[in-house]
């Protein structure tokens, strides 16, 4: 914490006054903070050397003696910044990690299937607030859902100022269809820029 700011988020209780001498989380600004100087200090590792999202951080490499040179450069970094890592919550070595959500594998990825699992146990809507909620949980993973918009279009037409929230057919059998969907979704390939790719578009009734 800058010495200037250490008195504002300090507290009370009946044990005395406490200041915080590093940022706690809670603060409004605490987690862009955080991520910026996450971004600082990897800024020219990202995206060749490892992956980063606030204190997630993934170091990714095509072969074993790689790996270790990166994993140095990481580890480097964190140790000049006065970070320190919390070995329990470490995994070294993977070929398969979770990540934000995901399962990232050498052939492909996949949604965490506790992540899945929280979907699937996702009650029925019953408002506007729950549809959004659910929403946002199923969009999380739209990727794995061949045909997402057209699927939920019936449940997102229900966030349309002045729909009647009257639960029908069509939304049961849109909310059933992206759970179902999630039990087995397809695994996501890496690209193979050697090859020709093809774009399709849709178009249906509730989207147009």
């Amino acid at each position: 914490m800058d010495p200037d700011s250490v008195e504002k988020p300090a507290f009370t209780c009946k044990y005395g006054l406490f200041e915080w001498l590093v940022m706690p989380f809670g603060l409004c600004n605490a987690v862009p903070a955080f991520e910026r100087l996450m971004e600082n200090v990897l800024v020219d590792l990202k995206w060749r050397t490892c992956l980063v999202y606030l204190d997630d951080c993934v170091v990714f490499s095509s072969d074993f003696p790689t790996h270790l040179v990166r994993l140095r450069q990481v580890l480097e970094r964190f140790r000049n910044a006065g970070f320190k890592l919390k070995m329990m919550k470490c995994r070294w070595g993977r070929d398969q990690v979770a990540f934000l959500g995901h399962i990232v594998t050498p052939t492909g990825i996949l949604p965490n299937p506790e992540k899945v699992k929280a979907v699937m146990n996702v009650a029925r809507p019953h408002d506007l607030h729950t549809v959004r909620a659910f929403l946002g949980l199923t969009s999380y993973f739209r990727r794995y859902i061949p045909g997402y918009a057209a699927i939920s279009a019936p449940i997102e037409h229900l966030k349309v100022k002045g729909t009647e929230f009257v639960w029908n057919a069509d939304w049961e059998a849109s909310f059933l269809q992206l759970k179902r969907r999630l039990v087995e979704p397809p695994i996501l390939v890496y690209p193979d820029f050697s090859q020709r790719f093809n774009e399709t578009k849709r178009v249906n009734a509730f989207i147009v």
